[in-house]
């Protein structure tokens, strides 16, 4: 007998004990949930036994294996375990295959709020190596427009609530998938969940198991194009992420936001930004729940967070600030873990979510850089300084996260990082494995931005004598409303368009709610006659509403420097003076 044939009798002999102490699986326990053979994705025979690429639609094919009758994602009435979950991704994956045709390479974009569906999507589109788009909710039709021809997205997958959104021309250009989401079936038994949407996660032939899919043997590969406010030139840039990015940013908030198997997540942000900050993948890779918001409703977040067992969410400072200022905020009797960003948080905020018994992770971050990269103290990092200093040091931005390379402040003529002091300025620059892969079909930009081994932000920043970075402005003049970026540029663009208008410039004005909103100071033409309610009526038809000034000042002129630039830091210097003293 030789070695190989007497390895096998051995085999043989050990398999038949094991079927006596565990029995194989009947065919009616395999039916009954017991079957997580289907889950499995085998190793392509040249691969190299020591790497697998870095893929985050790997983490759904593992929790459904372990985690496959625990509950997956709760949105209103509906509840999915992960089994149910993963079963509609691949159905959903088949019907992009096989009723779509979607190859690797193609764009899919997405227009949905926080719902079942956009998460789904985010599994199924690059399951099928195909390249996700998502869109703001908050786009109107030229908007849409523009950005289904920059990335030539090929179908779009929108919710009914926003088919007003797209124009005919949009809907010439690319196939479209409906998904009605008005109400449950449980309130109106007469109408589907879902439209054409829930017809094909459940009735859709499942022709390619998971084992066929193109999942990604790139990991360089580019998962998503994630769109900027548009924040230089005007127009949105398109962010190229990579699979591999994805996957390590995903390993950094399974870490750094506290999730485990028994995480309950919110979804207080919108998905659309920065792929939910990865959270999507985050918590599905831990096991956990996702609650789904369509929008930020903040007396049924306080119902959550005291009734529905919720452990974590992520929100914008100004969501932070409603919900410490809302009529049913009360301290709850559990500890609750929050990601903050989006703009800087004040300290106020910061000390009243605490006495909530909510405890806010500060972040910064861009679309660029996969969303909240730096994050602020934690307890082990806090735990060296005077408990007083604590939310003072909490409002700065902090250090990188764990898969980002140390995060530097740079002299903008020299290149050479700045004194960690506190005080000297410099721009906040980024690089490693959470960087971008570059801004698609945008080369010119792509070289500006790529400078000296790192990815510069554009924002300005110093570092304290510890390390922590601290974002002191923003470099270019995009206005924070809401946690919304808004191009000054862009709404620049749309009011000199109008034909009474010669100049305008736009800055960041007061708002006690938003925090800040665009004021335009504009200039007429000599005899000519324009109204501030036509301006914002003007820009109401081409923008989202959050884009539109909140005032328009007419001036007589705007200061210049010597090139014929406006002078924008001296209007906004100017316009927040005369607010303190009002405020004064």
């Amino acid at each position: 007998m030789t070695k190989t044939s007497a390895m096998v009798t051995a085999a043989a002999r050990i398999q038949t004990i094991a079927n006596h102490i565990s029995p194989s699986l009947t065919p009616q326990q395999q039916q009954n949930g017991f079957n997580h053979e289907k889950y499995r994705v085998h190793r392509k025979h040249k691969q190299d036994p020591y790497h697998t690429p870095l893929d985050p639609i790997r983490f759904l094919l593992r929790s459904a294996m372990v985690y496959s009758k625990k509950t997956a994602i709760i949105h209103k009435k509906r509840e999915y375990d992960y089994e149910t979950f993963a079963d509609r991704v691949l159905h959903l994956a088949n019907a992009l295959i096989h009723s779509f045709h979607v190859r690797p390479g193609d764009r899919v974009a997405i227009l949905c709020q926080n719902i079942p569906a956009y998460i789904e999507a985010m599994y199924a589109v690059p399951s099928v190596g195909g390249i996700l788009v998502p869109f703001n909710a908050r786009l109107i039709q030229p908007e849409i427009e523009y950005m289904i021809k920059h990335s030539g997205a090929t179908l779009l997958i929108v919710q009914d609530v926003f088919l007003t959104n797209v124009s005919l021309k949009v809907k010439e250009m690319v196939k479209m998938i409906h998904v009605n989401d008005y109400c449950d079936n449980n309130d109106h038994p007469h109408l589907d969940y879902c439209c054409q949407y829930e017809q094909l996660v459940q009735k859709t032939d499942i022709l390619s198991q998971w084992n066929d899919l193109p999942l990604t043997v790139d990991e360089n590969a580019i998962l998503s194009i994630n769109y900027t406010s548009g924040s230089t030139g005007g127009k949105p840039k398109g962010v190229m992420v990579s699979y591999r990015g994805c996957y390590l940013m995903t390993l950094s908030m399974c870490l750094h936001a506290h999730l485990a198997s028994d995480t309950k997540y919110l979804w207080t942000a919108p998905l659309f930004h920065c792929n939910g900050w990865s959270f999507p993948w985050a918590v599905v890779a831990m096991g956990g729940t996702q609650v789904m918001l369509n929008k930020v409703d903040y007396a049924l977040v306080w119902k959550l967070l005291k009734e529905g067992g919720i452990t974590h969410y992520g929100a914008a400072a100004t969501v932070q600030s409603e919900l410490c200022n809302h009529k049913d905020a009360c301290r709850l009797d559990r500890a609750v873990h929050s990601v903050t960003g989006a703009s800087p948080v004040a300290v106020k905020v910061l000390e009243d979510l605490n006495a909530l018994n909510i405890y806010p992770i500060h972040a910064y971050g861009l679309t660029e850089t996969f969303g909240p990269s730096i994050n602020t103290y934690d307890s082990g990092s806090l735990s060296q300084y005077p408990k007083e200093q604590h939310s003072s040091l909490v409002a700065r931005q902090g250090y990188s996260v764990l898969c980002l390379d140390e995060t530097r402040v740079l002299d903008q003529v020299t290149g050479k990082d700045v004194v960690p002091d506190g005080k000297h300025v410099g721009e906040i620059c980024c690089s490693g494995n959470l960087t971008m892969l570059g801004y698609y079909n945008d080369p010119e930009e792509n070289k500006r931005v790529f400078r000296g081994g790192v990815f510069w932000t554009g924002d300005l920043g110093v570092r304290h004598p510890d390390g922590a970075v601290e974002v002191v402005d923003r470099a270019k003049d995009i206005i924070i409303s809401g946690g919304e970026n808004i191009s000054s540029i862009e709404l620049e663009k749309m009011i000199i368009g109008m034909e009474p208008v010669v100049e305008c410039g736009v800055v960041s004005g007061p708002d006690e709610k938003w925090g800040e909103r665009p004021y335009a100071y504009v200039v007429v033409r000599q005899d000519r006659h324009i109204t501030a309610d036509e301006i914002i009526a003007h820009c109401r038809k081409n923008l989202a509403g959050y884009k539109c000034p909140a005032k328009v000042i007419f001036v007589e002129s705007l200061p210049k420097t010597s090139t014929g630039k406006i002078k924008k830091h001296l209007v906004r210097e100017e316009l927040w003076k005369s607010y303190k003293k009002q405020i004064n």
